[in-house]
């Protein structure tokens, strides 16, 4: 009887210790890494700046190292993150879009097909979306 009761214990003890290690299921967007490389100039040119969250209004985002803004002035990009960026030609995510596929990269905004036909040096906002 007591050999029962020891294994009905060690049972118990062994599922309630497996749901605290699994802890809460992860949230999907929070989990998924936002990360926007943008650069001045064609082919990943010229100055550059990385972004990692929503930006409503890029004009007080500047290029790494500089105080000149990336407002208007993006012309290729690197999404290296899990989240698709969908870059608006106006503050507060109004405008035009132009939508970032995760892990994908454009050399040159000027020439799209699938977005808008001239993205460059237009992008004035992002939002990070699943």
């Amino acid at each position: 009887m007591k050999h029962r009761f020891v294994t009905a214990v060690g049972a118990t003890l062994l599922g309630i210790s497996g749901l605290l290690a699994a802890g809460p299921p992860a949230d999907a967007a929070a989990s998924a890494p936002r990360s926007l490389s943008v650069y001045e100039h064609d082919d990943f040119e010229g100055r550059s700046a990385h972004l990692t969250g929503n930006d409503a209004n890029f004009i007080n985002n500047y290029w790494s190292g500089t105080g000149a803004s990336i407002n208007d002035n993006i012309s290729s990009f690197r999404n290296q993150g899990d989240q698709r960026a969908v870059m608006y030609s106006d503050a507060n995510y109004s405008g035009a879009a132009y939508s970032a596929l995760a892990h994908s990269e454009d050399s040159d905004l000027t020439h799209n097909s699938h977005n808008p036909s001239n993205f460059d040096n237009v992008a004035s906002s992002v939002r990070f979306v699943v």
